[in-house]
């Protein structure tokens, strides 16, 4: 249970507002040009995706069920959005008239939500946990494939055919779409890129502070007055005759209270008005349950959603948005993320995000109205990109090839038919795969499992039989939660034949959740059951051990191998989810640690050290590739202080003179003016950064060092990490593990 210091209540806005403010502040930024370009690609005025944020903000904010997720309109929408306008908005010639379809849209908007809000009376929030995990990436990969294909034409400015080919006959208007672009809008479109892709490599921390959507807006203004995109004119470039205007510029209407637009229900009687309102209810309602139960393994303060009452508050926000012309709202992981990291405490951040957002809108029209088209299509392309983009196939691939499979055949088949179509054949898969590898038909819902009471009454031991998969998962998950006064619970799989990715992922989610409450749950008896790839959490299946038992070291491993007999120290080189020696540092803070590879631990001179492989999710963005860090850890009987050491650059010596967090010793003049120092007791710090300590690491300064107050870790920073090898790594952590 979370605790009254970080609830969403009062006390918690009187004592965390200026966090909550500031990350609120933060976050704004980021949704106002992605609010625009979301309601632009969803075929609806650029006001309707301001309206859809700032009333998740202001109001479903006090009753949502989360405590650090920002609600808004989401690209993950844009496809039933778009889909809902069109085929509303579709007259008997075959041409679309958009501002009809929007309001009918924003009738089913209002439906749709309704329903969604009823779902989470009817606690359907469990149900996230029934959509197999490749399928629902293969479902986002679609999604950004569509996002891509439709907003390159608004970044080059071409208009295609229409056709009834949908996205397929996009596709192949693309290479016409390239020859025949206007290059002055496909400047700022790929100015636009530019800056979404280094950003984040960026170290400069003035720059790291303003988010990359705001730099693409502040850059691209520039470009509106430059081909003076505010008046219409022709011009003729190599042959070709383009046109520019205010068309190429985001509209606002003259006065804001016109953007309100009130829904039309004259087709609330027909096929293709629920069709909308199912293809919406369905997919936010997915959407949302995915995104807040990532963000919650995000959250610092291990707090757990209400899953039931995010569903009904998103829902009902969507509703209440689409009354007054808004897009339908989700729980928004992307701008839920960067909440966390800007240091926003509770729903408070949201709230004021709201806020902000509300001001620009009134005060901000003569700025957001110099936004070129192409800037915010830049940004979804951008968007779609990291839904779709090729290491999200080599990750899903890494899981294992079954799990391609299932995410290949959702994806084509969202591109061929609608989303709903997409995900059922992804789950079809799923079966036959399951069915493939020995899973009963009978068992295919429904767990079968008994139970024993050990003499032990604080344990208790359930036997599973058969199948452990994603279609089956909810009803052992039922049964658990009737066993949670005991303090260890114990998974029994000597009778399982199959264990599915999906249903491997969500009992280590739960295993994680129960630790946060101090119990225990555990698995036992699956040697019998081997992966189908290296991946920790892959399928595990009945099959000859000998096969796995002889797999070989890659050559990577047999250096790494080299490298602990040389210290007589272990090399595992498998994969691992026990990383829990690694957590309660910064990078593990702010991130979602995935799991941990090529370990290899030992003593030296009484301590414990453990060098690791440590595969991290840095924007909890489960679309997004892994990162990679090389981490050496000292574990210590020793008392230590917690503090953080790392080099210095101009900003942090700009950032000390203001708030003087920086630690310097007036004795060691270069160890001061070369790293920071920070930590909560500079007492304890002092003392334990003596002479030789200090002079150590002035002569090594490529690393990370941090303690959390029972381990020190050391890392090399990003730029330099392939700079350094791992026998100086590992000569420097022995060189600590002697003078701490």
């Amino acid at each position: 249970m979370a605790s009254e210091l970080y609830s969403n209540g009062l006390i918690s806005l009187k004592k965390y507002w200026k966090q909550d403010v500031l990350s609120g502040f933060m976050v704004s930024l980021i949704a106002l040009p992605l609010c625009l370009g979301i309601a632009l690609a969803s075929g609806v005025p650029p006001m309707a995706g301001l309206i859809a944020a700032i009333v998740g903000g202001l109001f479903m904010s006090r009753v949502t069920g989360s405590y650090v997720t920002i609600s808004g309109p989401a690209a993950g929408l844009i496809v039933v959005n778009l889909g809902a306008v069109e085929s509303l908005g579709a007259m008997p010639d075959g041409s679309v008239d958009m501002l009809l379809g929007y309001k009918y849209a924003l009738a089913a908007f209002v439906v749709a939500g309704i329903i969604q809000l009823i779902f989470g009376f009817l606690k359907v929030g469990k149900f996230g946990d029934f959509f197999p995990t490749a399928a629902v990436h293969g479902m986002l990969a679609a999604i950004g494939v569509i996002i891509i294909v439709k907003q390159l034409f608004v970044a080059l400015d071409y208009t295609p055919e229409k056709g009834g080919h949908g996205i397929i006959g996009s596709m192949l208007q693309i290479p016409d779409a390239f020859v025949n672009m206007n290059p002055e809008i496909a400047i700022i479109a790929l100015s636009s890129i530019f800056i979404l892709v280094i950003h984040p490599h960026i170290k400069f921390k003035p720059v790291k502070m303003i988010p990359a959507p705001m730099w693409v807006i502040i850059c691209s203004i520039p470009f509106s007055h430059i081909f003076d995109l505010f008046h219409e004119h022709d011009y003729k470039l190599v042959g070709h005759k383009y046109h520019l205007g205010p068309k190429n510029l985001v509209h606002l209407p003259e006065k804001i209270v016109e953007g309100f637009v009130l829904p039309d229900f004259d087709m609330a009687f027909t096929g293709v008005f629920w069709v909308a309102v199912i293809s919406v209810a369905l997919v936010s309602s997915i959407e949302s349950l995915l995104s807040a139960s990532a963000v919650d393994t995000l959250d610092p303060h291990y707090r757990k959603s209400n899953l039931n009452r995010d569903v009904s508050s998103m829902g009902g926000g969507s509703a209440l948005s689409a009354m007054i012309g808004g897009l339908p709202m989700i729980s928004e992981i992307v701008r839920s993320t960067a909440n966390i990291t800007n240091g926003g405490k509770t729903q408070w951040a949201n709230f004021f995000h709201g806020g902000f957002l509300l001001l620009f809108l009134l005060f901000g029209k003569p700025i957001i109205e110099q936004i070129p088209l192409a800037a915010l299509a830049a940004m979804l392309i951008h968007v779609g990109f990291r839904l779709a983009s090729p290491t999200e196939f080599k990750h899903i691939y890494e899981i294992g090839k079954e799990q391609l499979l299932i995410f290949i055949t959702t994806l084509l088949t969202v591109l061929a038919t609608d989303l709903i179509i997409g995900v059922l054949a992804g789950i079809l898969m799923q079966v036959i795969i399951h069915l493939y590898y020995g899973a009963p038909l009978r068992f295919l819902f429904k767990s079968k499992f008994d139970y024993t009471e050990h003499e032990d009454k604080n344990q208790r031991v359930i036997s599973l039989h058969h199948s452990a998969i994603f279609s089956n998962y909810i009803s052992l998950k039922s049964e658990i939660e009737k066993h949670r006064e005991y303090g260890e619970l114990v998974l029994d799989f000597s009778n399982v034949n199959i264990i599915d990715h999906t249903f491997r992922t969500h009992l280590h989610d739960l295993q994680k959740e129960w630790e946060g409450q101090g119990k225990k749950l555990k698995f036992t008896n699956v040697d019998h059951l081997i992966p189908v790839s290296d991946h920790p959490l892959a399928t595990k299946i009945k099959g000859d051990l000998s096969e796995e038992q002889g797999r070989k070291l890659t050559k990577h491993q047999q250096y790494l191998n080299k490298i602990a007999d040389m210290n007589h120290w272990r090399f595992l080189p498998g994969k691992t989810i026990s990383f829990e020696d690694f957590e309660g540092f910064s990078f593990s803070n702010s991130s979602k640690i995935v799991y941990a590879q090529n370990i290899i631990s030992g003593e030296y001179e009484g301590e414990r050290i453990i060098y690791s492989e440590i595969i991290y999710d840095k924007t909890l963005d489960t679309k997004s590739a892994d990162s990679r860090l090389s981490a050496l850890l000292i574990q210590s009987e020793k008392n230590l202080p917690v503090f953080t050491v790392e080099k210095e650059d101009f900003f942090d010596k700009v950032t000390d003179l203001a708030y003087q967090q920086d630690i310097d010793f007036d004795e060691y003049p270069v160890f001061s003016n070369k790293f920071v120092l920070k930590g909560p007791n500079e007492e304890e710090i002092r003392d334990f950064f003596h002479r030789g300590l200090i002079r150590k690491i002035e002569e090594n300064p490529h690393f990370h060092i941090e303690s959390n107050g029972k381990a020190i870790i050391l890392y090399s920073f990003e730029e330099e990490e392939e700079k350094v090898s791992l026998n100086e790594l590992i000569r420097f952590g022995k060189i600590l593990a002697l003078i701490h």
